[in-house]
């Protein structure tokens, strides 16, 4: 299996699954559990991703998936999406996240994959970069 599809797998798993499966993994063999890391793409490595591609994923994906993925996030990553839709859109997305109440974990994981999926495609098209975590290396700014 190649890293990339191990890290794919890992991304999948809820963080506290994901973490400790790494903490094994780096006892035995940390080059292994660095390279893993890296390659992984997580919900919240979002916050990496340049100001373009960031208004280019979020015309990419529906609002709604949006709203559901962003439901328990880290403030920093809901503040940076609001930021970088207009006033009335960050708005509609503010209402429609209080309104929405609970939801289950999956529902949300499947929404973040989504998004994850949707800026994968971006940046294979050239349209999305990363910054850091070495998915930038062979880019020059």
């Amino acid at each position: 299996m190649s890293i990339g599809k191990a890290a794919g797998i890992l991304s999948l798993m809820t963080a506290e699954k994901r973490l400790r499966l790494l903490a094994y993994i780096d006892e035995r063999d940390e080059r292994l559990a660095k390279e893993l890391y890296d390659a992984m793409l997580l919900f919240s490595d979002l916050l990496t991703v340049d100001e373009r591609g960031l208004q280019n994923l979020l015309r990419a994906t529906d609002s709604a998936v949006w709203v559901v993925a962003l439901k328990g996030a880290e403030w920093p990553l809901v503040e940076r999406i609001l930021d970088n839709l207009s006033p009335r859109a960050a708005d509609n997305l503010r209402e429609e996240m209080a309104l929405l109440g609970p939801v289950q974990r999956h529902r949300v994981q499947a929404a973040r994959q989504t998004i994850l999926q949707t800026a994968l495609a971006l940046q294979a098209r050239g349209q999305l970069w990363f910054l850091g975590k070495g998915r930038d290396k062979d880019v020059i700014f």
